[in-house]
């Protein structure tokens, strides 16, 4: 059994009805996660990235592999993006889960807090990209939740 830990993020926007694709584009293209799509319906995506194997005898679902220390983006990652549309506003949840190798049994505060400082530059620059994209005048805040 391995351990994991979330963080949740929240983006508001007007109305937009690309932002599935928008949101798809830009983890798809992000130059420091090196994402792949693992799952897309109407309003979801998963994304995987990361060091990744096949677990024993090459059968189920990849496991973590390892951290490397001092390279994130190479840290075993799944990011789960829900786009709720509504009349007033789409809201966009990024959910981020680190799942950490068994040799990890967990990590120090200091540790998690600098893992929300990667995840929040990474967003901010998902807000910058959605107002790109929708026209806005300025990014759209990033809440945690």
């Amino acid at each position: 059994m391995t351990t994991s830990y979330t963080w949740e993020y929240q983006i508001q926007v007007p109305p937009y009805d690309r932002l599935v694709e928008v949101l798809e584009a830009f983890f798809a293209s992000y130059p420091g996660g090196d994402y792949t799509c693992e799952r897309r319906e109407r309003f979801r995506l998963e994304f995987r990235r990361g060091l990744w194997r096949r677990s024993l005898l090459g059968m189920g679902p990849p496991v973590p592999d390892r951290l490397m220390k001092g390279q994130f983006s190479r840290w075993p990652l799944i990011v789960r993006v829900l786009a709720r549309p509504a009349p007033t506003f789409f809201t966009a949840t990024a959910r981020y889960e680190l799942h950490l190798p068994k040799s990890v049994p967990g990590l120090a505060q200091e540790v998690q807090s600098s893992v929300n400082l990667h995840i929040l530059k990474e967003l901010g620059d998902l807000a910058a990209y959605l107002a790109e994209c929708i026209g806005l005048e300025s990014p759209p805040e990033v809440t945690p939740l």
